[in-house]
């Protein structure tokens, strides 16, 4: 099955998911979440969507009440991207910022409703109910509308839109060895000035900044949640010298390896 719904409501919970994307949907409860070390305060009627590979941890003063969606790639690309560009729900948010919107109550009523039937076809056995929770999946980031940047895809931006998705996906596969726009530029046959046109036009960021972010989130997961030491991890992230590794990982947070590490 490409699409999982599991209730959420646990008040100490975490959550992560290498390969699927996930929208948490929050009905009830107050307290904190924390993505990839950064916190977040939670609220009732909140929706979040979380890129594949996020570390989410969560907890509530008392056991909250929601949802969590999981569906894969393919999936999302092949059922319910189809006319929507969701340009700050998933693939076409910078690495690193994370989406939260928080809904009304009555719009709040219906992502719930929404979230139960999709609940309810996934444990079914009626014919095309891969389609109908697509439908479902849709109808619910329309609700999400005016605050997510949902458009519809124009014959003016649609090859920008295929540059720019691409380009995120070299950076997720080869971002441990290539650290130079220049490399992925080569890799889609286009210039480096125009890839930087195209990601600050439809990104409003540069491409270098989207791969310093995913090479500085692999870095404190590396950090917090593995044994390696800092030399292994300025390998394992493609440095050839760890000395030039502690100084980017630095530059970019304010502190070492070694400091970020013992907080």
């Amino acid at each position: 099955m490409e699409i999982l719904v599991n209730k959420f409501c646990r008040s100490k919970d975490t959550i992560s998911d290498p390969a699927n994307f996930m929208i948490l949907w929050i009905k009830s409860g107050d307290g904190s979440i924390t993505i990839d070390f950064e916190e977040f305060t939670a609220a009732a009627n909140s929706i979040w969507f979380i890129l594949p590979g996020k570390r989410v941890s969560c907890e509530f003063k008392s056991p909250p009440s929601g949802w969590v969606l999981s569906f894969t790639k393919s999936f999302f690309n092949n059922t319910i991207r189809e006319n929507l560009i969701i340009r700050d729900v998933q693939l076409f948010q910078a690495f690193g910022t994370i989406p939260k919107i928080i809904l009304s109550p009555k719009i709040g009523s219906r992502v719930h409703s929404i979230a139960e039937m999709i609940d309810e076809l996934s444990g079914s056995q009626i014919p095309n109910k891969e389609a109908a929770i697509a439908a479902l999946l849709k109808t619910l980031l329309v609700y999400c509308d005016s605050r997510c940047n949902i458009r519809v895809i124009t014959d003016n931006n649609v090859g920008k839109i295929q540059i720019v998705t691409r380009f995120k996906d070299l950076v997720e596969q080869h971002v441990l060895e290539k650290h130079k726009v220049s490399d992925y530029a080569t890799m889609m046959n286009i210039s480096p000035k125009y890839l930087n046109q195209v990601v600050k036009e439809v990104l409003d960021t540069t491409p270098k900044a989207l791969i310093t972010e995913q090479l500085i989130i692999l870095a404190r997961r590396e950090l917090k949640f593995s044994s390696h030491s800092v030399k292994e991890i300025a390998f394992r992230l493609g440095f050839s010298e760890p000395f030039h590794f502690s100084s980017y990982f630095k530059k970019q947070t304010g502190s070492s390896p070694s400091e970020f590490r013992l907080q």
